[in-house]
C-alpha cells in the first residue's frame, strides 16, 4: 500500500475518523532519515574528491625528472578515466536517492540495494586509485636518487626484500583499513538503518 491508497481510504471512509495509518508505512516513512544523511555525505564528499583531483594536476612541476613528469601524468590520466565513470555512476546514484519516493516495501527494497551497489564501486574506485598510486611511489623510489633507493643500493638480500614487501603491505593494509571505516561511518551506519527497517517488514509478511 502507498500514500495515495491511504488518502483514498481516508476519503472515503467518512473523513477518516476511523482510518487508522497502517504501520509499515510509518517504518517505510522512517527510511528517508538515513536516506537523506547519506545524500548530504555524498554532497559533501563528492566536492573533496573533486577539489583533490583538480589538486592532483600540480605536484609534477616540483619533479625534476622529466621521466618521472611524463609517468606522473599518464598514470594520471587513467586515474581522469577512472574518476570520470565514476563521477558519472555517483552522481546517477545521488540523484536517484533524491527523487526516490519511499512510498512503498519495493522503494525500500530497491534503495537498500542501490546503497550497497555504490559502497562496492567506492571501494573498487578507492583500490584503483591505490593501485595507481603504488604503481607511481615504485617508479619514484626506481627512478629518482636520494629515494629510498638510495639508502637500498644494490642491497637485494632476503632482508631488504622483506623490508620493502613489509613496508608496502603496511602502506596497502593502512589505506584499505582507513577505507573500510571511512564506508562504516559515512554509508554503514545509514544502511544498518535501512536493512533494519526493510528486516521488520520482511517479518509482518
Amino acid at each position: 500500500m502507498n500514500f495515495d491508497d491511504i488518502q483514498s481510504l481516508w476519503n472515503a471512509d467518512d473523513g477518516g475518523k476511523d482510518m487508522v495509518v497502517p504501520d509499515k508505512v510509518e517504518k517505510i516513512k522512517a527510511a528517508h532519515h538515513p536516506v537523506d544523511k547519506i545524500r548530504r555525505t555524498m554532497k559533501q564528499e563528492g566536492w573533496v574528491q573533486l577539489l583533490s583531483i583538480i589538486i592532483l594536476a600540480f605536484p609534477p612541476m616540483y619533479f625534476k625528472a622529466q621521466v618521472l613528469v611524463v609517468a606522473y601524468y599518464c598514470l594520471y590520466g587513467v586515474m581522469l578515466a577512472l574518476s570520470g565513470y565514476y563521477f558519472y555512476r555517483f552522481y546517477r546514484f545521488y540523484r536517484r536517492l533524491g527523487s526516490t519516493v519511499l512510498s512503498a516495501k519495493e522503494h525500500l527494497y530497491e534503495v537498500y540495494y542501490d546503497i550497497q551497489l555504490h559502497i562496492e564501486m567506492y571501494r573498487s574506485f578507492t583500490y584503483g586509485l591505490l593501485m595507481l598510486a603504488l604503481g607511481f611511489v615504485t617508479m619514484y623510489i626506481l627512478i629518482v636518487p636520494g629515494s629510498i633507493r638510495a639508502a637500498i643500493g644494490n642491497d637485494f638480500s632476503s632482508a631488504t626484500v622483506i623490508k620493502t614487501v613489509v613496508i608496502f603491505a603496511g602502506f596497502i593494509a593502512g589505506i584499505v583499513v582507513s577505507t573500510e571505516i571511512w564506508v562504516g561511518r559515512c554509508y554503514g551506519k545509514y544502511l544498518k538503518e535501512i536493512k533494519k527497517i526493510k528486516d521488520e517488514l520482511k517479518e509482518e509478511i
